[in-house]
């Protein structure tokens, strides 16, 4: 399948140009195309249309922020021309309501009107508010861009599944692609792939187990594959696990179906000697927030205002927590936990005194 990155189109749009601002969702309608949406931020998932018309509409938050932004993945499929399906990746600004900054997305939409009105079609130069997403997330974009296009898979695909069921030898990894292993991600529900990757996971060295584990943290393991990695995890500890390690495990069971193991799962790694590093409490922070509540949210907290960069690292990483859906009241909550530590409550006074300027 192919996509063409940061293209407008001609037909109908025309039309719009003496009518801006327009919504990101009426441009690709004016083109004669469908608009897909995918949320790039804590996780790669497939956002509902009708949702993102309501963000562009102000009449909906955007229901994921990260680092006070909305991340997006754009893509305006053509089904009678599939050659010019197109992509967008944008990061655009949120209030502290996380509703969108419209300003941002007018920003987009007029640059693509002003490409339109001189006939510049070409990729040359940065759309407003974009950016460009590492390599192991566009290849998950792309695997999973093109299963909701119904597109084959890539050649990869074989390749991946055939080294994952030890047909190819488990050190001879350095053949695969990441978009095969991203393929058999992404598409869990097919061809036995969970059962595929829990038989696997004893065996995958680091840097291969690693890649699969950072694309499971878009997906929901199911109790076979969780688990294999909590057994491979717990092998690994006992082994000498490094910061990488715990935060690759805590991303891929971020979405676990058996909830309470995830959660006893948190609890373990908490309790690890390498958790107190920024690389682990990011990762949990980010991608298993949902579970942190409670006693567990404020074993985190204990954790976090331990870390080993100390003030700053804590008010980053609760900063971002505050603005996701119910964590205020349950951060809040935490912080006045009669148990928490001495450095715990020191760690809230700076927090508090730095939003507020004033001596808590």
């Amino acid at each position: 399948m192919r996509f063409c990155s940061h293209r407008c189109y001609t037909g109908g749009f025309y039309t719009l140009l003496s009518e801006l601002p327009v919504t990101i969702s009426e441009l690709v309608k004016a083109s004669g195309a469908t608009l897909k949406v995918f949320d790039m931020g804590r996780r790669i998932q497939l956002l509902d249309s009708r949702v993102f018309e309501q963000i562009e509409e102000l009449r909906h938050p955007y229901p994921s922020p990260y680092l006070k932004h909305a991340w997006l993945g754009l893509l305006s499929c053509h089904t009678s021309n599939p050659g010019q399906n197109g992509i967008w990746f944008l990061k655009l600004p949120l209030d502290e309501q996380n509703l969108l900054e419209p300003a941002s997305r007018d920003a987009f939409v007029r640059y693509c009107a002003e490409r339109m009105k001189t006939g510049d079609l070409s990729e040359k130069g940065e759309a407003p508010f974009s950016f460009k997403p590492d390599a192991n997330r566009m290849a998950y974009f792309h695997a999973l861009a093109s299963r909701e296009l119904g597109a084959e898979s890539s050649r990869f695909y074989g390749i991946a599944r055939a080294y994952l069921s030890g047909d190819m030898g488990w050190d001879n990894w350095q053949q695969l692609g990441l978009q095969g292993l991203a393929e058999v991600v992404a598409s869990l529900g097919q061809d036995d792939n969970q059962a595929l990757l829990a038989q696997a996971v004893p065996y995958m060295p680091t840097v291969p187990l690693n890649v699969v584990l950072g694309f499971l943290e878009n997906q929901a393991p199911d109790q076979l594959l969780t688990s294999a990695i909590n057994d491979r995890l717990a092998a690994v500890i006992k082994s000498g696990a490094t910061p990488a390690d715990l935060a690759a495990f805590a991303r891929a069971l971020s979405h676990s179906q058996n909830i309470q193991q995830r959660r006893l799962l948190l609890q373990a790694l908490l309790q690890h000697h390498e958790s107190r590093s920024v690389e682990v409490l990011a990762a949990v922070s980010s991608r298993c927030w949902a579970d942190l509540e409670g006693s567990l949210l404020v074993s985190f907290l204990e954790t976090l205002a331990h870390n080993e960069q100390g003030q700053d690292a804590f008010t980053a990483l609760v900063g971002d927590m505050m603005t996701l859906p119910g964590m205020r009241h349950r951060m809040l909550k935490a912080f006045s936990d009669e148990s928490r530590s001495e450095q715990l409550d020191a760690s809230i006074r700076a927090l508090f005194q730095m939003v507020t300027g004033t001596v808590q």
